[in-house]
């Protein structure tokens, strides 16, 4: 706690200090339709030294129509003003060097006198954009990831890290909080690996990566924030998208369409996708020893399982500009994703004593099938009110989600030459998971360099799971229901939430961006086989603080610190047992605690001539407890009347601690405006402290590395190669390493309109091997499996409408004429 009152009176005293900062002239611009008076949105700004070539700015308006310029030099300025669609404006402003405050401007610009049926305004969007708080990656500018899914983009964001089954870390940390247009979703409780496969890289916008969150978001995920942005239309007019891949391992298909007129517009979406069937191939040998008995147990196992995975999207937006200040929007979708999992294991055990006197050996094959169906429905209302003040803001949003989950397996185990069913069990676990949340945010503008924000939030959610298990009876060959291990359980989760918020620039050096947030949950959890569970309610509270300068060219330093947590999710509290492979039984933790993590950052951004681009982060790192899956052997396990012989059993688990120092460097090197090469390094250390017997403590070195290379053929025609390599993991063993690359061409076809592309991932090796070790102290694993990986793709894209406007950054809205004096 005495670190948290040291940086919380250090944020204080800089209010403070503030407060005694002189305020300069500062030239707020506020851009309307002259007609309609309704504010343009991503007005260009260009304000120039009058007489000169000088560019001093170049910034486009807000939602709201207003951009403000801070502390403009004594001048006289070519202020010019440009939309597409108007008429280009331009005036000269004066500023005298006894102006103090803030000069306003008001331009009302004119429609053009010719109807836009065809326009487009070409402009290079950056791949990758740093922000003070946090990293864009504009998925649009991405062509190796047309026809794949989110989990395809992921892998190229710096940062961001994914491993061969989807599973995502960020600046080398798990516990994510996942994010779609800024609000959670139920989606993402059950599976997150499999979630992100339900959304394609066709449906995406931008990809927001926050590993330092501000206050002014929830402190779920230890990790960070990921905000997936999807398609939003901004131009006035009916049209839309299609896109279609077919490929040999991943199809899916996407239509957008949006209708926009005057301040009201429509919005809907529907994609859906399937991974085909493949076959995976495992093989697993396993010795272990009974500390007790000191018997020694060995299980071989040599399989394969046949994979499907299949999801669909739908969802329809509605916005509306009631007033020239007052906006409305209401979203609502469904998400949906399933997969299946068929195998046949051969497998062979036994137990020897410890002089290796063999006591008992079996031999058996298991067909085992696994399926997984999930639904989430997700409704969101939001209303803004824009004050007359710039910058000061209400709003308010309503928000809810509801998701069914659907989980079950069956297995059934016969002798090698021998087809009669001597074991065998099953179970259907359906479940709910619904989230109600309420959010008001407020922002005061206190000076022109001082933004105040509070708001308060509270959200509720109730998770209920059942099980009805069943077991196979060899006597009479027959299913019969399994009382002892079928149950119901609910668990409900409140929590409560107030933050403050300040952004400022400070001594005209610093801009600072500094908060403080309070979150209190309560739990309550029923399970039928123990009654009530006592789960403790906690309060968490902490600061969060970015602190940053820019040098002289385009060079930004900035130091972060941010105080973050985990709250376990569905799929950790959920006390299923899965059976699905006897010797290798997974379950939920209905007692799990939250994790906690201090997060700092050190981090040096400079931006080159030629959208060349250098990006270093240093990282520290320290969660207290941590949260693991943990695995444990056990010569004997009792799971209701049942007893399993020679089992490993996982479960999500709090251990001690665990601390991580490490590095992220990536950038942008740009050769001739036509090859372009974006590499991205992590380097970590880890160390993990455990109030488990094994390991004790754990550490080791670990690294992730890509690079992307495009080279722009001709005006209409890209190429690109992208190649990515992540180790392993060390915990309980070691993680298997990863290694993908993926070539990719993409031509423009009909003036921009539509286009064409192919893409393959790892051409050249039908199997991606990965190979995973298990040690504990009286347990020692090796687990290979192969994953049909190799895949070729052909991905279609064609956007019709009458009006299509792509802005670009230099000059963005000024079409064909110059501007016109006023």
């Amino acid at each position: 706690m005495s670190f948290r009152k040291i940086v919380l009176s250090a944020i204080l005293l800089l209010f403070i200090q503030f407060s005694f900062a002189q305020v300069s002239t500062s030239l707020k611009v506020m851009v309307r339709d002259a007609v309609g008076h309704q504010p343009l949105d991503r007005a260009t700004i260009i304000l120039t030294v009058a007489g000169t070539q000088k560019n001093y700015a170049t910034t486009f308006t807000d939602s709201t129509g207003i951009v403000v310029l801070e502390r403009v030099p004594a001048a006289t300025y070519r202020l010019m003003v440009g939309y597409a669609g108007y008429e280009p404006y331009q005036e000269l402003v004066t500023i005298q060097t006894t102006d103090k405050g803030i000069l306003e401007k008001t331009i009302l610009l004119r429609s053009g006198s010719k109807t836009l049926n065809a326009v487009e305004v070409t402009g290079k969007k950056q791949l990758v954009e740093n922000k003070i708080d946090r990293l864009v990656y504009n998925v649009d500018r991405d062509v190796t990831s047309q026809g794949g899914m989110v989990t395809d983009v992921l892998r190229k964001i710096p940062q961001v890290t994914v491993d061969a089954s989807g599973n995502v870390e960020l600046l080398g940390n798990p516990s994510v909080q996942f994010l779609i247009n800024g609000k959670p979703s139920t989606i993402f409780g059950t599976s997150i690996a499999d979630a992100l496969q339900t959304i394609p890289a066709s449906q995406i916008q931008s990809i927001e990566v926050m590993s330092s969150p501000g206050s002014k978001y929830d402190a779920k995920g230890t990790g960070g924030i990921i905000n997936i942005i999807l398609k939003k239309n901004k131009t006035q007019g009916f049209g839309g998208s299609v896109n279609v891949t077919a490929g040999s391992r991943l199809e899916n298909g996407s239509v957008n369409l949006y209708y926009k007129a005057n301040n009201l517009s429509v919005s809907g979406y529907f994609n859906g996708s399937a991974q085909l069937t493949s076959q995976t191939r495992t093989t697993t040998d396993r010795n272990a020893t009974d500390s007790f008995s000191t018997n020694k147990y060995y299980l071989q196992q040599n399989g394969v399982n046949d994979f499907h995975r299949n999801s669909y999207q739908t969802g329809l937006g509605v916005e509306w500009d009631a007033t020239a200040r007052d906006n409305i929007s209401f979203s609502l979708s469904y998400n949906h994703f399933g997969n299946s999992n068929d195998g046949i294991i051969q497998q062979y055990d036994n137990t020897r004593d410890i002089n290796g006197r063999l006591l008992e050996e079996t031999s058996s094959i298991r067909n085992a099938l696994s399926r997984v169906n999930n639904g989430s429905l997700d409704l969101s209302l939001d209303y803004r009110h824009k004050f007359k003040r710039d910058k000061q803001q209400l709003s308010i949003i309503l928000y809810n989600s509801n998701g069914n989950n659907q989980t079950s397996y069956s297995q059934t185990q016969h002798g090698i030459n021998d087809q009669n069913i001597f074991s065998g069990a099953g179970s259907h676990n359906p479940g709910t998971d619904r989230l109600y949340s309420w959010a008001i945010d407020y922002a005061q503008p206190i000076t022109a360099n001082f933004l105040l924000e509070a708001g308060l939030k509270s959200e509720i959610e109730t998770l209920s799971s059942s099980a009805s298990a069943l077991s196979y009876n060899p006597a009479d060959g027959g299913w019969t229901p399994d009382d002892k291990q079928s149950y119901n359980s609910v668990f409900k989760r409140q929590v409560y939430a107030g933050y403050v918020s300040g952004s400022m620039n400070l001594f005209h050096y610093l801009n600072v961006l500094a908060g403080f947030r309070w979150e209190y949950t309560t739990n309550h959890a029923t399970y039928d086989k123990a009654g009530q569970t006592a789960i403790p309610d906690y309060s968490n509270a902490g600061p969060s603080m970015t602190i940053a300068h820019t040098f002289k060219n385009q060079q930004t330093l900035s130091l972060s610190y941010a105080y973050r947590l985990e709250r376990p999710d569905y799929r950790d509290l959920n006390p299923f047992v899965n059976l699905a492979d006897p010797h290798n039984i997974t379950m939920g933790n209905p007692l799990l605690k939250p994790e906690i993590g201090n997060d700092f950052k050190l981090a040096y951004n400079r931006n080159f001539s030629g959208d060349n681009n250098l990006n270093i982060v240093l990282l520290y790192t320290h969660n207290s407890p941590d949260i693991k899956s943990y695995t444990t052997f056990h010569p004997e396990y009792t799971i209701g009347d049942a007893i399993y012989n020679n089992v490993n059993l996982t479960q999500r688990d709090n251990i001690a601690s665990e601390t991580r120092i490490g590095t992220n460097i990536s950038g942008t090197i740009v050769l001739g405006r036509i090859i372009t090469i974006r590499p991205n390094v992590q380097l970590y250390r880890r160390e993990t402290n455990n109030i488990h017997a094994s390991p004790a403590n754990m550490s080791g070195f670990e690294y992730r590395m890509n690079l992307n290379t495009s080279w722009q053929i001709t005006k209409d025609l890209i190429a690109e190669a992208f190649g990515n390599y992540k180790s392993g993991i060390r915990w309980q063993g070691r993680q298997a390493d990863f290694l993908s690359y993926t070539f990719a061409v993409k031509k423009q076809l009909f003036n921009n309109k539509g286009s064409i592309g192919f893409v393959a991932v790892n051409p050249f090796a039908r199997y991606l091997k990965q190979r995973t070790i298990q040690e504990t102290a009286n347990l020692n694993a090796t687990n290979l499996l192969y994953i049909p990986y190799r895949s070729f793709g052909v991905s279609f894209m064609y956007k019709f409408g009458k009006i299509k406007v792509v802005k670009s950054k230099d000059a963005e809205n000024f079409l064909t004429k110059p501007p016109v004096e006023n």
